[in-house]
């Protein structure tokens, strides 16, 4: 912000930023006749949507005072665009206009006293009386206490300048704007060991690393100076920069000094925002056993000779050598794109003609010359006649199907990640004719999807270097890893994900079976999203924290570093310990004191089921081992996934009668299912499979409390006479509780642990750089609220507020965030989403459970509910309403497979937009739930964007009474229609005006 004057005096605080469409209105305004005249008449929303930069100037109140929009191509229809660089050469002295260079003004508009223009000059120079105003710099943009303790340390810095150390100062306009100082005294052998430099050419040698190891056996002080010697005129390392503008400017006034140099390298804090030299910079990562706390970025020189840049077709050229290749083809599946994934939060679909979409099939790009990677797309857009680029990213089952891309990251730093958006399950044979084109519903490999416009090659982005760590692939930290990957303006270089199995994507949960689900990502929701590409994944397990060193300890040794730490493992059924009691005397369970862990042999037919990558090892060898055979499947536990096991080992072809559900005893008021019917039902299933169920057992033996591998036999201690098993395969789903290690690292590092790890109502444990989130965590007690924790909420929506309380650290455009109120500080966060189960039941059964958020110990909606159908035959619906008629639950048992996204987005609707449910079902109208919700006019609710009109809806309720009854109905109407035509392609079902 800044305060300017205009021609008459008038002083106004503005602001400049980048253009959004809901300028054009402001812009319109200010189009006067003398700007028709010279850019002709303009489509201001067309004009925001094609140009590659749009600038707006406008004051506090955002009243618009002026507007510039640039195209890389001349106004009009002159000259072809992919052809001006020839036309402008030849009829204008434009010699040094390349397409690199050069934008094209298509608009400028400005409130009559604030159309002046200003000029500012550029130099860089040396000279010791500019000290105090760089002094003044270093004061308010670095913490450096070499600077603040000594301070003539600036000025023998600048007069100590020799052939080996240069300093340059960046003058703009008679004042001091930047500083920087470059050296030829470089330790290349200590930055090779902590970067990867081999992508890098020619500036470490392979030869060079054997002289170092030689160096190294002979003396030590050799290891350290020679490989300063021999790349002395060939590196130059930035230690210090603080210049805002015409950063390339200052590299070619150095570069000119230092002659010979091949590279630039600098080394920046991880936590250091980026600053503007660093855009020209290539990121080269760090290596995964490095500790060093910095980032290194490597420029090479050549890079600054822009004149010998050229582009011919789709290759890039310098000096006459190829240093980059793109191709693209057509997007023939944009209809496709346009239903699956949000790209209309980025561009206007209905400005772009179906020809202007093309998917980057192949991009090569030497590394040196990574900063134009933007300025190549923005190219190949102008000379393909196209106006959006799309690049897919297939998981590694499809990993055919990916393009040619090197690197990956130059692509990611250009492009804007596109969210998956939430799919409407049609049933096709009832819609018939109106079912949505074959385009839209057609079933194709899920793919990860970026892109690439006219207008975003010129937006930057933030860099963000702080070391990010996450640890447990559960719900909430692959939640918060989605918020943080779909950031478009940020890009995240350090983010890693710690887990036992490493990322959960490789394997589908309706083919693996065993546990139930939260339905929070399928496998395919998981290959729609970035993370391959922007996580960096660590497999193992934390075994440690150091909280003095900042890093973690994982199994196999390593060590991963961190800035900010995020607890959030989740809970884990673990390893039963047997009491050991004696059977031949009289025992209650009453009378047993909880065991601790068990810290025995693990039998090798003793499977611990806690995630997929669990689950398939138990297939693989039930299938190999077991399922052939006659022996015993004892399963053990009382949660819902001992009875989707139940189901798996009967698909399998286990027969009932060898399968024992083994049930420890519950705790009192607590059930598997909040539904009796659905109890009774899956009971009844079991008996018919002929499954024995034995209720209220404690382990107490195995193999009769000799050696337990392999495991033969089991026994268990009952209220009546102990039960003994014999046992072929024991599958474990008791015993939920935080992992030992877990427990072990949070303990040793001296943080508060409670039966949980502590955390107050913005996830912060007691250590400040360390978080925690999800059924890991529970709230401080100084709360009063221990009925509630994380493990109460939807961990989706856990993981999300997560990722708001971390962001305003990194993104400039948040404010950061506000203390709450004193009254308001020992309020525990409520959140609105609801908790969803789900999986295959004894019978072949289909469930799915969805209810609101509740503490600890409260049971399920008191009313009977909507109900329709029987849990016998199958086709068993259940709906329940709060007192606000809005639907607070829902249960459905069925022999079908479900829609579950659709039935998931009838949760807080209200029964009136549900076709007035409650009425219609009094009334005795609605025989099936199932069918009702198959009906065509459902598909406009189950849409992703229903909330969005909903939301408007009640805006224009709420003001209704401004005005007459008809105008309030026509408002609706409106917006109704809106709605309705805005989204066809997804809703054909429904005739709009103009259609009959």
């Amino acid at each position: 912000m800044r305060t300017i004057s205009s021609a008459s005096g008038q002083e106004e605080t503005v602001s400049v930023r980048r253009s959004e469409s809901a300028d054009a209105q402001g812009i319109d305004r200010l189009i006067s006749p003398s700007a028709l005249a010279v850019f002709g008449r303009v489509n201001a929303i067309h004009l925001l949507e094609k140009a590659n930069l749009a600038v707006t100037l406008a004051n506090e109140k955002d009243d618009i005072l002026a507007h510039a929009s640039f195209l890389d191509h001349p106004v009009g229809d002159l000259v072809d665009p992919t052809h001006w660089k020839p036309f402008l050469q030849k009829h204008f002295k434009a010699g040094k206009c390349t397409p690199l260079n050069t934008l094209f003004l298509h608009l400028f508009v400005a409130e009559p006293d604030f159309a002046t223009a200003s000029a500012t000059t550029f130099s860089v120079h040396y000279r010791v009386e500019d000290h105090d105003d760089i002094m003044r710099m270093f004061a308010e943009q670095t913490k450096l206490l070499s600077v603040v303790d000594q301070p003539y340390f600036l000025a023998e810095l600048i007069e100590a300048q020799d052939e080996k150390n240069h300093s340059a100062v960046c003058e703009g306009d008679g004042v001091a704007m930047g500083f920087i100082r470059v050296t030829s005294d470089v330790d290349l052998k200590r930055l090779h060991d902590s970067f990867e430099l081999s992508g890098i050419d020619g500036l470490y040698e392979p030869q060079q690393i054997k002289q170092d190891g030689a160096a190294a056996q002979s003396d030590s002080k050799e290891e350290d100076e020679e490989p300063r010697k021999t790349q002395t005129s060939d590196s130059q390392q930035v230690n210090h920069c603080h210049c805002e503008c015409k950063c390339a400017s200052v590299l070619v006034v150095l570069v000119s000094v230092c002659q010979g140099a091949d590279f630039c390298v600098i080394t920046v804090p991880a936590l250091s925002p980026e600053f503007l030299l660093l855009q020209s910079f290539l990121r080269v990562p760090p290596r995964a056993t490095s500790s060093l706390p910095l980032e290194l970025y490597v420029f090479h020189c050549t890079g600054l000779r822009w004149d010998g840049v050229a582009l011919q077709a789709f290759v890039a050229q310098a000096h006459s050598q190829v240093v980059g290749l793109l191709i693209v083809r057509d997007e023939q599946d944009i209809e496709y794109i346009r239903a699956h994934y949000n790209i209309e939060n980025f561009i206007y679909f209905s400005h772009h003609r179906y020809e202007e979409h093309a998917q980057i099939r192949h991009f090569v790009l030497k590394p040196s010359f990574q900063h134009f990677t933007k300025h190549v797309f923005k190219e190949v857009l102008r000379l393909a006649h196209k106006s959006c680029l799309f690049h897919r990213i297939y998981p590694s089952d499809h990993s055919q199907e990916n393009s040619c891309v090197h690197h990956l990251d130059f692509v990611l730093n250009s492009a804007v990640p596109v969210r998956p958006r939430r799919q409407i399950i049609y049933p096709l044979e009832e819609l018939g004719i109106n079912a949505p084109s074959r385009q839209i519903t057609e079933d194709q490999a899920s793919f990860a999807l970026s892109l690439i416009s006219r207008k975003l090659t010129m937006e930057p982005k933030v860099t963000i270097n702080a070391r990010i760590v996450v640890v447990g692939a559960s719900d909430t930290g692959l939640s918060l890893l989605e918020v943080l990957c779909f950031c478009p303006h940020l890009r995240f270089n350090n983010l890693s994900l710690v887990s036992t199995h490493g990322f959960p994507s490789d394997y589908n949960h309706e083919d693996v079976g065993f546990l139930s689900t939260s339905h929070a990502y399928s496998s395919r929701d998981l290959a729609q999203l970035p993370l391959h590409s922007y996580v960096n994944v660590v497999t193992g397990k934390m075994l440690g924290i150091n909280r003095k060193s900042k890093h973690i300890r994982v199994s196999g040794g390593r060590k991963v570093p961190y800035d900010h730490l995020i607890l959030c493992t989740g809970l884990q059924y673990q390893v039963p310990r047997p009491t050991g009691v004696d059977l031949s005397q009289p025992v209650t369970i009453k009378q047993l004191q909880p065991q601790s862990r068990y810290t025995g042999p693990v039998p090798s037919n003793l499977f611990t089921l806690n995630d997929l990558s669990d689950c398939m090892a138990a297939r693989h060898w039930l299938c190999a081992n077991f399922v052939e055979l006659e022996d015993n499947a004892v399963v053990y536990g009382n949660r819902i996934d001992v009875f989707t096991t139940i189901e798996t080992l009967l698909g399998l072809g286990v027969r009932g009668n060898r399968i024992h559900l083994v049930l420890p005893p519950l705790e009192p008021g607590d059930s598997c299912f909040s539904d009796s019917a659905v109890e009774k039902a899956v009971a009844t299933a079991m008996e018919k499979a002929m499954v024995q169920v034995h209720h209220n057992c404690l382990l107490a033996q195995m193999n009769n409390g000799e050696h337990p591998d392999p495991l033969t036999s089991v026994s268990f201690t009952t209220d009546a006479e102990p039960l003994h098993l014999q046992c072929g395969v024991f599958i474990n789903l008791s015993n939920k509780g935080v992992d030992y290690d877990a427990f072990k690292s949070i303990n040793n590092s001296f943080m508060v642990f409670d039966s949980r790890l502590v955390i107050n109502a913005t996830f912060h444990t007691s250590d400040s750089a360390i978080y925690g989130a999800g059924p890991l965590t529970k709230f401080s007690r100084c709360y009063y609220a221990d009925e509630w924790s994380h493990a109460n909420f939807n961990s989706k929506e856990v993981g999300r507020d997560l990722a708001a309380v971390l962001l305003p650290l990194f993104d400039p455009t948040l404010e950061p965030a506000v203390e709450p109120p004193p009254e308001q500080d020992r309020l525990v966060p409520l959140y609105k989403q609801p908790k969803i189960q789900g999986g295959k039941l004894p019978g072949g059964y289909n469930y799915l459970h969805v209810t609101k958020p509740s503490p600890t110990h409260q049971t399920g909606p008191a009313d009977s509910g909507i109900v329709t159908g029987r849990v016998e035959t199958g086709n068993y619906f259940c709906i329940h309403l709060d007192c606000n008629e809005l639907v607070e639950a829902l249960t459905c048992f069925s022999l079908k497979p479900l829609p579950v996204s659709n039935y998931l987005s009838l949760y807080g609707k209200h029964q009136q937009l549900l076709g007035q449910l409650s009425n219609l079902y009094h009334q005795g109208l609605i025989p099936d739930l199932y069918s009702f919700f198959r009906q065509s006019w459902c598909m406009a609710i189950f849409h992703d964007r229903f909330s969005d009109f909903e939301q408007e809806l009640q805006e224009i309720s709420s003001t209704a009474d401004r005005f007459q009854d008809a105008q309030s109905q026509a408002a609706l109407r409106s917006s109704a229609v809106k709605y309705l035509t805005y989204n066809r392609n997804l809703l054909p079902m429904f005739a709009c005006p103009g259609q009959l």
